[in-house]
């Protein structure tokens, strides 16, 4: 393999290549006692996506109590250190080496068309193969892109590259009735596994397939395994209602608490919703840090699932939070934003969830006020996109008075904002007949009703305010809260 040359996208693909290696992957084969007795000798390819870091499948490495990572054409050995991320759904694992090696480019699949040639490189035996091939079937939102090329079983985990030498897919699975007929993972797939890779620790092997009970993975494939996962889905959804409930009264430890067991039990379809929700609650808390690591460790468990996103996007906005009550506003813009980046990727994950386009708005409104602050004109611009946030909200969700009621707040701070006081005033309203009982509802309307010089009318929604919430009395210092 050669290094990438300058102006990449007029070359030949045979002209553009990072570094490709064979797998070569121990793993238990008789166990006595306890005790592994023999081991079994497997393989597989991968290939660099940074300096540091191997992608493969998943299924390549699963199980493996060790792996060598090699380099045919030069004899280079490199060490594995262990996962950094994986995803079983889309059959990806990300590994760690300790020598470095040259990253392919990841291309865009969205642009793949059928019909597109493409290229794979992989391994046959001890040596690496280039074959040609053509993208028969691909689609937007499919997991799998579906190829026509001469792949073998021990090309599992190899790049296929489009025209331009970009990586496209990585070969997951071949097509047992059609051996010509092989399926690909999608490289923005990739691309947000290897995102979730930056930040994460290092896993070794051992550690790895004991925390996220890797092995169990083969044991579903049987009958007894679909029990087990039946009465897991079950357990945790109970465990999880209970949760939920706690979590939306307030009892934010007690929820923790369940969250803790089922995250202990390692209930198989129940962590990563329990690890993002339990990272929501921590950050209620104030305990950013560790609310921090649960979120990170739902987007590994499934980095196409929304609730990962959604939950860092929430710790974020509730830590932004925490900075601004203290004046160390730059740290609070930066954690803002992060949130709001974070929302939008739960999004585009979930497009149709009305929630996350209301807590998007919120942290747009959040970073608003920060910029207000600060003398930046930046300010109506994220006013302006909370209104267009929350206005998805209510369009999406037509049912529901409590979500309705804060959406409805959301738009008016929004609003309020952008300096539109009588539109705001209209949106308290709808959202004090949804929820009577909110005392931060009424100290808004109020402020909206000052600043148009309604000044009784404004003195009787602040001692409103002050009857439900005695927190609010002194009304005019009062910060937002939600």
């Amino acid at each position: 393999m050669t290094d990438t040359k300058n102006n990449k996208s007029q070359q030949p693909a045979e002209e553009i290549r990072g570094t490709t290696v064979y797998l070569e992957i121990e793993s238990p084969g008789r166990i006595l006692e306890g005790t592994v007795v023999t081991v079994q000798i497997s393989g597989g390819s991968g290939f660099f996506v940074a300096r540091d870091k191997i992608a493969t499948n998943f299924h390549v490495v699963e199980g493996a109590i060790e792996i060598t990572a090699k380099r045919i054409d030069t004899d280079t050995v490199y060490t594995v250190e262990g996962i950094v991320a994986f995803n079983v759904l889309s059959d990806l694992a990300i590994l760690k080496v300790t020598e470095e090696g040259i990253p392919f480019i990841l291309g865009d699949n969205g642009g793949v068309q059928n019909g597109d040639r493409v290229s794979a490189i992989g391994y046959l035996g001890d040596k690496n193969n280039t074959v040609e091939g053509v993208v028969q079937k691909t689609r937007k939102r499919s997991r799998w892109t579906r190829i026509k090329a001469p792949l073998e079983p021990g090309w599992s985990g190899c790049p296929v590259l489009n025209s331009k030498g970009e990586v496209i897919g990585v070969h997951s699975r071949g097509n047992k009735l059609f051996r010509s007929i092989g399926y690909a993972v999608p490289s923005n797939t990739l691309k947000v596994l290897l995102e979730v890779a930056e930040d994460a620790k290092v896993q070794s092997l051992s550690v790895w397939q004991k925390r996220h009970n890797v092995r169990l993975h083969t044991e579903y494939k049987g009958l007894l395994g679909l029990f087990r996962v039946i009465w897991h889905a079950v357990k945790g959804t109970f465990q999880g209602i209970r949760a939920s409930i706690k979590q939306a009264s307030g009892d934010h430890e007690g929820a923790i608490a369940i969250y803790d067991k089922i995250i202990a039990s390692r209930l198989i379809g129940s962590l990563k919703l329990a690890y993002a929700l339990r990272g929501i609650a921590k950050s209620e808390l104030g305990d950013f840090q560790d609310a921090m690591a649960d979120a990170h460790e739902a987007i590994l468990l499934d980095p196409e699932s929304y609730n990962g996103y959604y939950s860092r996007g929430y710790v974020n906005r509730a830590f932004g939070k925490f900075k601004a009550d203290r004046s160390e506003i730059t740290e609070a813009q930066s954690l803002y934003q992060e949130a709001i980046n974070d929302y939008t990727g739960a999004i585009n994950l979930k497009p149709e969830k009305a929630e996350i386009y209301n807590n998007r708005g919120w942290a747009k409104y959040l970073l608003g006020q920060l910029e207000t602050e600060q003398g930046n004109a930046a300010a109506q611009s994220l006013y302006q996109e909370a209104v267009w946030d929350t206005d998805e909200a209510l369009r999406l969700q037509q049912k529901g008075a409590k979500f309705r009621s804060a959406t409805y707040h959301t738009r008016g701070v929004a609003k309020v904002g952008l300096g539109d006081h009588s539109g705001a005033i209209e949106d308290f309203n709808e959202s004090i007949r949804l929820n009577p009982k909110k005392a931060l509802y009424y100290h808004d309307r109020g402020l909206a009703k000052g600043a148009l010089g309604q000044h009784g009318e404004a003195k009787v929604d602040f001692a409103k305010a002050t009857e439900l919430d005695s927190d609010f009395e002194n009304t005019l210092d009062t910060k937002h809260r939600q």
